[in-house]
This record gives C-alpha cells, sequence and structure tokens, in this order.
C-alpha cells in the first residue's frame, strides 16, 4: 500500500491544482518517511495496536496544533517567538528568491531545515502547517524507529513499551507540534543508530553507503550531532560487532572510517569532521556554555573553561542539569511550567534505566556498548556546553530516546506499568 502512495501522490500532484497542491505532496513525504522507518515490516500482530496508539498520538499533536491558532496563553506567546518563526520566514524568502529565479545566501551551518521549508514553501505555497504536519509524522515515525530496535534487542514487550513512550513522551508531543527541526533530527539518529545496530549484526557495504546518506541529511540540520554519531560509529564497531574476527572487524571498521569520513569532508567539516573536532576545545566549549546563558532560563552563567580541569570540576554540575532541570521549584515561566511534569515522569523513568543496561549487558553487549558510547558522549557534550533550561529541554530529546531502549527493557517487570496498562494486558495488546 505504501508503495502505491508514493507514485499516487506525484501523479495526484502534476493534476492538482496549485492550491491543493499541500495534499499529493503530504502523502509523498509521510509514505516515504514511513517507507524509511520500516513500517511495512510490522508484524501482523502488533499493526493493530501500533495504528491505534499512532493514531492518538497525532490526534493530540493536531489539537496543539489547532491550538496555537485559536487561543492566547503564555504557552501560545512562547510558540509564537520561538525559531519556529526564524524557519517560516527564512523558508519563505527561499522559495520566493527560487520563484524569482534567484538565490539567497544563508549560513552553511545548520541550512538543511531552512531549505527545506523552502522547498515545500516553493511547490505549495506559505504554509507551515503542513511542515509541523510532517514534523507530527516523523516524531511518531521516531517510535517505529525505537520499536525495531527493541524488539530486536529485547523482544515484542519491550518493543510496544519504547514505542508508547516515544510518541507520548510530553517534549517530543511538544516540538513535533511546532515548525522546529528536532522532530527531523531525532528520526535521522535513531534510524542511524537502528541501521548501526543491524551493521553491528550483519556487515553490508549498501548498509554503510546508506548511513552515511542519513549522516549527510543529519549533518545539514544539525552538524555537530551527525559528526558525533560518526565518530561514535567509528569508535565503537571494532569492539562492538564480536560476532566477526578482529581482522575481520578492523577492516570493516576502516571501511565505515573512508565512507563517513569522506562524507563529512564533502560536506565541509574535515574528514571524519576533524576541521569542527580540532577547532573545538574546552575554551570553545566555555564560550558555548556562556554565549547560551541569557534569558530567564540560564543557569551557571558565571562559569569558565580555562582548562581541562575547570571543565573536570563543573562536570557534575553539568549533568545534574541536564538530567534532572528545570527541578520541581524552577517553574517559572512558560517552558519551565511545561517541562516540569515531564521531568518527575522523567525521574520515575530513570529507575528503570540501570535494570535495563544489566539486563542488556548480559545479552546484546555489542548492541549494548554503542548505545552506551552514544549516550554518553551526546550526554556529556550538551552538558558542558548547555546553560540554558530551554536548550537542555531541547536537545535531551535526543539523548532520552535512545535511553528508552534500555528504559523499556527495565520496565518489561514493572509492577507499575503491569497495573496501568491491565486492561491492555487482557486484550493481549501491550504484554504479549
Amino acid at each position: 500500500m505504501l508503495y502505491i502512495l508514493v507514485p499516487a501522490g506525484i501523479i495526484a500532484g502534476a493534476l492538482t491544482n496549485e492550491n491543493l497542491l499541500m495534499i499529493p505532496l503530504l502523502l509523498v513525504i509521510s509514505a516515504a518517511i514511513l517507507l524509511l522507518a520500516g513500517i511495512h515490516h510490522v508484524p501482523v500482530s502488533d499493526r493493530k495496536f501500533l495504528f491505534l496508539l499512532a493514531l492518538g498520538a497525532l490526534l493530540i499533536r493536531l489539537i496543539l496544533i489547532v491550538s496555537t491558532h485559536c487561543f492566547e496563553t503564555s504557552f501560545i506567546q512562547y510558540v509564537k517567538t520561538s525559531d519556529a518563526i526564524y524557519y517560516e520566514q527564512i523558508g519563505r524568502l527561499i522559495a520566493e528568491a527560487w520563484h524569482n529565479g534567484t538565490h539567497l545566501d544563508i549560513n552553511k551551518n545548520n541550512f538543511g531545515y531552512q531549505y527545506w521549508n523552502g522547498i515545500i514553501y516553493y511547490f505549495a505555497g506559505f504554509k507551515p502547517d503542513l511542515i509541523i504536519i510532517i514534523n507530527s509524522i516523523a516524531s511518531v515515525c521516531t517510535g517505529l524507529n525505537l520499536y525495531f530496535i527493541a524488539l530486536k534487542l529485547s523482544g515484542s514487550k519491550a518493543a510496544k513499551i519504547s514505542y508508547t513512550l516515544a510518541i507520548y513522551f510530553p517534549s517530543a508531543i511538544l516540538w513535533s507540534s511546532l515548525n522546529l527541526k528536532d522532530s527531523l533530527v531525532i528520526f535521522l539518529i535513531t534510524l542511524i543508530v537502528k541501521h548501526t545496530l543491524e551493521l553491528i549484526e550483519e556487515y553490508k557495504l549498501g548498509r554503510v553507503l546508506f548511513i552515511s546518506l542519513l549522516l549527510m541529511a543529519l549533518v545539514t540540520m544539525r552538524f555537530y550531532a551527525g559528526i558525533l554519531i560518526a565518530v561514535c560509529i567509528a569508535l565503537s564497531y571494532i569492539f562492538a560487532a564480536s560476532k566477526f574476527p578482529w581482522l575481520q572487524r578492523i577492516a570493516y571498521s576502516f571501511a565505515i572510517v573512508i565512507i563517513a569520513g569522506f562524507v563529512l569532508q564533502q560536506m565541509g567539516y574535515g574528514f571524519m569532521g576533524t576541521e569542527y573536532i580540532l577547532s573545538q576545545s574546552f575554551e570553545t566549549i566555555g564560550e558555548q556554555h556562556q554565549n547560551a546563558a541569557y534569558g530567564e532560563g540560564a543557569f551557571a552563567e558565571d562559569v569558565q573553561f580555562d582548562s581541562f580541569f575547570d571543565a573536570l570540576k563543573y562536570l557534575p554540575v553539568g549533568v545534574v542539569y541536564f538530567l534532572f532541570a528545570p527541578f520541581p521549584w524552577q517553574s517559572i515561566g512558560a517552558i519551565r511550567i511545561l517541562a516540569v511534569p515531564e521531568m518527575i515522569f522523567l525521574y520515575f523513568l530513570y529507575s528503570y534505566f540501570i535494570a535495563g543496561f544489566k539486563q542488556l549487558w548480559r545479552t546484546q553487549r555489542g548492541a549494548c556498548l554503542f548505545l552506551l558510547l552514544f549516550i554518553l558522549t551526546f550526554g556529556l557534550i550538551y552538558s558542558l556546553g548547555s546553560a540554558n533550561i530551554g536548550g537542555i529541554y531541547r536537545v535531551r530529546l535526543q539523548v532520552i530516546m535512545v535511553a528508552l531502549l534500555f528504559i523499556s527493557e527495565g520496565m518489561q517487570k514493572s509492577w507499575a506499568l503491569n497495573k496501568i496498562f491491565g486492561r491492555f494486558t487482557k486484550k493481549n495488546y501491550l504484554m504479549s
């Protein structure tokens, strides 16, 4: 069915009035995202459960989208003054420039989402809500990525738990209901993680090339995330791919480094991102930290990283803020009020992380090693560079989505989960 949607959308687009072009465009893009997420590989026994949950998650997002147009509250004011306005306007200018046969120069870093807006506005007109709906679909498909990873690592029960947590996670709903790049970034990250874990199980050159293409897309939207995950893949593969002999692992790792390194070099960041990596130091991270320390959500504004020991001394504080902020007593302003209920829920989820890690370490050590390296690398870098609760609230979701794989493993024997979802248990939806 999905394979029919893409050509049907293209044909419909050719025959559609310009004002209705957004419909076939939505069909084509949505089908492409669903295919990338592998929806056609979902076991028949799970399809109804996943579909019903996805329908509910999309409905919540649509209600939130409509609410931003209908009501004036402090939250709506926050939405209207967020980065979404910037992306909308830059995309509009790009589309207008293309219609006029000219070109608009924009910053080379993180240009992908601006052009993504521009391409859609070029074909469908200035319709930001169309992009938001696509973001919502990508957010739900992030849950599919986690579902397939957990299905392979832990089984059906953990797969359903991780899927449910991912698509109903509060900040995932929030960011995907706005014209922000976070949903597409996290979708690409989890898709890369999924294919990397498959690569650890079975090496295929085509899969390496596909991961490289996904890295290219990710680098255009959030370049440092693309570089970090490429480094994680290159560093961990030789140790994580334990099914292969050492010489084979070395050869495969070398191939990964060459291909991914060449891709990053062509993107302008040096081989394997070395141009960017070598330009970074504790001083530059400290500068980024200070630049982020503005507004009502700022913290640790006076911290300076003049040496390794300064960064090491601050790191525990940064990690605590990254994991636990905003704290319940910090509920001042729209973003903190929104974040506090999520944080209380997240504290509950953290209690299952260690148990899930221990279980996966015993049964899936190679995959566990890669996932742990990803979480530590992203978590520590963000802990040092973040100095604003709003900024943490957004970038933390990249790490949380991967951490849900451990959490869902740990939750399989949860008394609370079995109690809450008892009705689903009886119907063999969740716990089968």
